[in-house]
This record gives structure tokens, C-alpha cells and sequence, in this order.
């Protein structure tokens, strides 16, 4: 079986609920990262993508395609769910600079058999 992994970001900002009606539950006006991630949640998010890219590595032979939910941190949905907050989801910033994540992921997916869009920028 072909697998497509589509929609991918990794949400920086901790949630209080898991299950499906987070978005009910999640009502609240607190927003840790409105100015910015803190060295050590840009590192974890790395980190977190590195591990998601040696996954696909390992399963590349049934990996079709890899996409993003989204260009950079500012146009991100999760911006406004599961309610309004600052959030760092995806591998460039708000200002369109890469992030850590970034190359973290390319360095995975050098590491295997993942093909790699020479087209980096957004």
C-alpha cells in the first residue's frame, strides 16, 4: 500500500484536552509563544520533525509524498484553533526565515532514501 502523509505541522502549544471536541474545550486567552519560541520549544520541535523524517526514511519505499499544512508560522490554522494563540507549527517563521526544523529535516531525510525537492524556499 502507497501512503501519503498530507497536512503535516506539529503544534508547539500544549493543549489541555486530547479528544475531538478540543476545540469546545480549549476556550482560553492564554498564548505562550506570542513573541516567539524559547530556545529549548524550537529545539523540541526540531527534534520532533527529525524523528517524523527518519520514520518516513524507514518506510520510504511506501511513502509517495510528504506535504505541509501550510507555508509559514503565520498563516497557520492553528493560529485560530482550537482558539486564537501564537503558534510555531511549520519550518519557516512568520518573517519567512527557515527555522531549526527546517534543517533538521533535510539532514533526515539525507540520512535515507527520501527524495528531497531542490526547491526549499516557500
Amino acid at each position: 500500500m502507497k501512503v501519503m502523509i498530507t497536512e503535516l505541522d506539529i503544534d508547539v502549544v500544549t493543549r489541555r484536552t486530547t479528544s475531538a471536541d478540543a476545540g469546545t474545550k480549549e476556550k482560553n486567552n492564554e498564548d505562550p509563544f506570542a513573541n516567539g519560541l524559547t530556545n529549548g520549544v524550537q529545539q523540541r520541535l526540531a527534534d520532533q520533525y527529525a524523528e517524523l523524517f527518519a520514520l518516513f526514511n524507514r518506510h520510504a519505499g511506501r511513502i509517495t509524498r510528504v506535504t505541509f499544512w501550510g507555508l509559514h508560522d503565520g498563516r497557520s490554522w492553528l493560529n485560530y484553533w482550537p482558539s486564537r494563540r501564537t503558534n510555531h507549527p511549520l519550518l519557516w517563521d512568520r518573517s519567512l526565515q527557515p527555522k531549526p526544523a527546517l534543517q533538521a529535516i533535510l539532514s533526515a531525510a539525507s540520512q535515507g532514501k527520501l527524495q528531497v525537492p531542490k526547491n526549499k524556499a516557500p
